[in-house]
């Protein structure tokens, strides 16, 4: 606007010249409105410039696996930051969703799916979009190919219910305990790993550990849940009176006075690097990236730390106060890299020990 403005002016000097019509007032009044003017062209930029950007708006939509102790804390810290966009959860097992999305990748349904071991992001890397988030580089793990983010390390407890053994000297010290025929009228609870990414990485383990042999005779004395929740709450509610579930929430019940009891098996420790990803072709991809971007923030991870009592899979937080550092126990490292390696396994072992 300022060039236009001039260009015009050297027009009309430029005339006035020709014309002999150059008095010293029409000079002076010249100078003047074309101060005037920039004066106002300046202002006018200055007030565009502190005009705020349009805040992101719309929605995004989230398929999870987590439950509401762990999705609220954080949904709320969303709509702080991003009043504007809103949030869809879909929730379910984790391998439920994996079938989901996979069945639904002409027509996405979900943006974002948030949670589930790295191994399920890395049995199907063609079903998700490739992101580089600048919070990548602060993760304990990360994918060369941008297509999971790291987001906490998750560890998976036995866990009893202390109405139903109420004697310390009865609670399973070890995995390799839970073979033993004294569980097998009472049951222990165990979740589907074909649709509980929990279930999953507790089998994953458990086989690395020992062998299918041993997963077998550990289904002898399981009863199998068709998710996570189910398998927690079965121990919770004295339905069974061992089973499996996540620190976190093992430790917030136990913590809260729940009839529970958390034990890291002294012979391993089950445990999963939980990711987040950009579901391909996503059909809020800007708002899919924020929410990603969001998820693996330090702000997001104060939270886990301090509310929802998980680790972080970021270098820069400590563990939630309360909890151990992993070094105190003995990770069990998987030894299998497909996902349909270990079902298939699983329900071999399965339909053997049903015979």
């Amino acid at each position: 606007m300022k060039r236009i403005w001039g260009y015009a002016m050297a027009a009309i000097m430029g005339v006035s010249a020709l014309t002999g019509c150059s008095s010293g007032q029409s000079a002076s009044t010249t100078a003047a409105t074309t101060a005037a003017a920039a004066d106002q062209t300046t202002a006018a930029d200055t007030l565009k410039a502190k005009e705020p950007a349009e805040s992101p708006a719309g929605k995004v939509v989230i398929y999870t696996g987590s439950g509401p102790e762990i999705t609220e804390p954080i949904y709320a810290l969303w709509k702080e930051k991003y009043p504007d966009i809103e949030i869809e959860e879909v929730k379910s097992g984790t391998g439920e969703l994996l079938a989901r999305i996979s069945a639904e990748k002409d027509n996405p349904g979900g943006d974002v799916l948030w949670g589930g071991d790295t191994f399920l992001y890395l049995s199907n890397p063609d079903l998700f979009e490739a992101y580089d988030s600048k919070e990548d580089a602060a993760m304990i793990t990360r994918d060369p190919d941008h297509k999971w983010h790291s987001y906490v390390i998750m560890p998976q407890t036995i866990m009893v219910n202390t109405k139903l053994i109420k004697s310390e000297a009865d609670y399973p010290k070890t995995l390799k305990e839970l073979t033993d025929p004294k569980w097998k009228n009472d049951k222990i609870a165990l979740a589907d790993p074909s649709k509980s990414g929990t279930g999953l990485s507790l089998v994953k383990g458990m086989a690395s550990l020992y062998d299918w042999d041993y997963v077998q005779q550990l289904l002898l004395n399981t009863e199998v849940y068709p998710s996570s929740d189910a398998m927690f709450a079965a121990v919770k509610d004295a339905t069974n009176p061992v089973g499996f579930i996540n620190e976190d929430l093992g430790y917030k019940w136990e913590m809260s006075g729940e009839p529970v009891k958390i034990i890291y098996p002294e012979d391993g420790v089950t445990y999963n690097v939980e990711a987040t990803g950009i579901i391909k072709g996503a059909k809020n991809m800007d708002n899919a990236k924020l929410f990603l971007d969001f998820i693996l923030s330090r702000d997001v991870h104060k939270v886990l730390q301090d509310v929802v009592k998980r680790r972080s899979a970021r270098t820069d937080m400590a563990p939630p106060e309360g909890l151990e550092d992993l070094s105190s126990y003995q990770l069990i490292e998987s030894k299998f890299n497909s996902k349909d390696e270990v079902l298939d396994n699983f329900t071999k072992a399965l339909d053997a020990a049903r015979k």
